[in-house]
């Protein structure tokens, strides 16, 4: 019977055999004399038990096919369209009323707002027509983008924002405004997440303002819904990730997945990080679940969803202000 005591004297001999011919020299000489040398042995060393490959040794076989980009003029149907032009035109005469007032460069949360309609607008008009909530009082709403915050946080004038929205709208200018009461914002961007109310997010979902019995969905909804089909038809396994950076949006599409036969499950910044993790396990463990959405607030980062095979991106997310302050615009 062997000794035990044997196995750890040759397992502390290693140690002390690694250290005194390796670590020992390396640490006191560096790059120079005994520790180039030690260097050397330590390459021999490793090149018997580990592979090492470089990006240019699989050049060939990581690229990526050419991307494609398509615009679709046609993209909108009739009232689409027209209530597309309406807003555009409405957008337009604000702008050019700051222009003309001199005060372009006092506006830019209002002007980020005109922005954001018509970026609402591509996606459904409910999101513009159906923007109030009713019985949402205990909701956080974003004082910037007017959309339930996500990753809420409080500014000292008791306001509430996105923390990504804030972020960039106070990286925007030298002394910014509360967009709300117009007064020096003054907001801790350290402070921790605000937990929304799990009942009253859900009581204010944009679903409980529409009388659904008669809701028309739109031409980029419908497009979606196409795509998933045509992809099961191929692959019933497939599963997708749906972005969109307006929670509404996501309501929205998830009322018309459900619909359609598609199951999903949803994330955004309204959730509490149990939630969220919830929420990434159940589209991982069940087969059955088709597609994730996705706030790109909530979901743009340390998010790894490898069961899915394929991402939709419904509106590309814009930060809401340019890194540029307005002091340098003022100079430049």
């Amino acid at each position: 019977m062997a000794d035990p005591r044997a196995g750890n004297h040759i397992s502390m001999r290693h140690v002390s055999l690694f250290n005194q011919e390796l670590l020992n020299p390396i640490q006191r000489h560096g790059n120079m004399g005994p520790g180039a040398e030690a260097f050397k042995r330590l390459r021999l060393l490793t090149s018997r038990i580990m592979l090492r490959r470089l990006k240019k040794d699989h050049t060939n076989a990581m690229q990526l096919p050419v991307k494609e980009i398509v615009v679709d003029r046609q993209f909108f149907g009739e009232e689409e369209n027209d209530f597309a032009n309406s807003i555009m035109s409405s957008g337009q005469r604000k702008f050019d009323t700051y222009v003309a007032q001199g005060v372009l460069l006092n506006n830019y949360a209002n002007i980020f707002g005109l922005i954001m309609q018509m970026r609402q607008v591509a996606n459904h008009p409910d999101l513009i027509l159906k923007k109030n909530a009713e019985g949402g009082q205990n909701i956080m709403v974003c004082s910037i983008c007017d959309e339930p915050a996500e990753e809420a946080i409080r500014s000292r004038c008791k306001h509430d924002f996105c923390r990504t929205c804030v972020k960039a709208y106070l990286e925007s200018s030298d002394q910014p405004d509360c967009p709300r009461c117009h007064i020096p914002l003054a907001i801790d961007l350290e402070q921790p997440d605000m937990e929304q109310d799990e009942a009253s997010v859900k009581k204010s979902s944009i679903i409980n303002r529409i009388k659904m019995e008669n809701w028309t969905s739109s031409t980029k909804i419908e497009l979606l819904v196409h795509d998933l089909y045509r992809l099961r038809s191929k692959n019933a396994s497939h599963k997708s990730i749906i972005f969109s950076q307006f929670t509404t949006m996501l309501q929205l599409i998830e009322w018309r997945l459900r619909r359609a036969g598609i199951t999903t499950v949803m994330l955004d910044g309204s959730m509490s990080p149990a939630q969220r993790q919830a929420s990434i396990r159940h589209f991982m463990d069940n087969v059955d679940v088709e597609c994730f959405l996705v706030s790109l607030r909530a979901g743009g980062v340390a998010l790894n969803l490898t069961e899915a095979s394929r991402v939709f991106i419904v509106d590309p997310y814009v930060p809401p202000f340019p890194a540029r302050s307005l002091a340098e615009e003022r100079r430049g």
